[in-house]
């Protein structure tokens, strides 16, 4: 399939624009991602706000964009171009003025996407899963999840998330969720949280069931900021800057700060994260196997660049900021 869109797009853009759409959904499909994560792939996919009506219950989700839930609205779903499913369900675009060429198309493979899931998903725990950790149910839709999982008396339940591929990190009731930035494996866990060396994985706030929501987002800002050295990332331990990632994730334009590291050649980055780790230039130079004055060289040289002087107490707070708001940007999950 990826060749063949390779080679339609000097032939016909279009066509190979709408092969794209029916890659993603047959990705999500195969994901085994529920009727939540399609809507929120269909949202970003087209740029206009989704919508769902579950044929099963009087549930409408929609949402934005950006992947963001958002709330009931005044509008009835014929308003908008929208397809029925076969199971009952209607899904739609709210596109306002011209149609984009592939919301027909966009229309259509989630359709059939949202009727082969439910009908896989209807005896399974996947679909709980997905409920208890998705802003936009209903706190009532939430609670029955919950309680389906066992997890509903559960003082401290937490989201653990991966990337798709392989097996999940942890034990515990997992699904694979779709979020805006791409397919997420998630875990819930009710208690401490173990995930083997070498697993890319965020970890969420702990709480009650209710609280999953914000687990799963903070679990996936955690991620988000791991690194090559630091494969698990708890938000728990995150502090105030998890509060400051939250912020920066509302905005689309990126700091200076963290755009001037973004710019950076990797070997003057890992000149700087080697200081920060280390607190001193004598041992980040034994870390990066140099001699303690190319050190000292390089971040005379990196403060005229940067702006501000990394080693100093404010400088080295500025820069861990930077740091993570030049993660939080990179395109996908990192």
């Amino acid at each position: 399939m990826q060749e063949l869109v390779g080679r339609l797009t000097a032939l016909d853009p279009e066509a190979s624009e709408t092969l794209k759409v029916v890659s993603y959904f047959d990705a999500l499909v195969a994901g085994g991602v529920g009727p939540d994560s399609l809507l929120r792939g269909a949202a970003v996919l087209s740029g206009a706000v989704a919508g769902y009506a579950a044929g099963s219950s009087s549930r409408v989700t929609r949402v934005a964009p950006d992947g963001e839930p958002l709330g009931a609205t005044d509008a009835a779903a014929s308003d908008w171009p929208s397809r029925e499913t076969s199971d009952g369900s209607l899904v739609w675009l709210e596109r306002t003025g011209q149609a984009h060429a592939n919301d027909a198309m966009v229309l259509e493979r989630l359709a059939l996407a949202v009727a082969i899931t439910s009908a896989r998903r209807s005896n399974t725990a996947d679909a709980a899963v997905e409920v208890v950790v998705t802003a936009g149910a209903a706190a009532s839709e939430r609670a029955v999840a919950a309680t389906k999982l066992r997890l509903d008396c559960a003082p401290d339940v937490r989201v653990v998330v991966s990337l798709p591929d392989g097996p999940p990190p942890v034990d515990g009731p997992t699904a694979v969720v779709a979020t805006a930035r791409g397919l997420v494996r998630v875990v819930l866990v009710d208690g401490p949280v173990a995930v083997p060396p070498g697993v890319r994985a965020g970890i969420g706030l702990g709480g009650a069931a209710d609280r999953l929501p914000e687990s799963f987002a903070s679990a996936l800002i955690a991620l988000r900021l791991g690194t090559s050295s630091q494969h698990v990332v708890d938000a728990a331990g995150l502090g105030a800057l998890l509060l400051v990632a939250e912020a920066a994730d509302r905005h689309d334009e990126q700091h200076p700060d963290a755009s001037t590291l973004a710019a950076l050649d990797p070997r003057a980055l890992a000149v700087l994260d080697a200081f920060a780790d280390a607190g001193s230039v004598r041992q980040a130079a034994s870390a990066l196997g140099m001699h303690h004055s190319s050190v000292q060289a390089r971040l005379d040289a990196l403060t005229e660049t940067l702006g501000y002087d990394p080693r100093t107490p404010t400088g080295r707070t500025r820069f861990a900021l930077a740091r993570a708001l030049a993660a939080l940007q990179r395109p996908g999950l990192g």
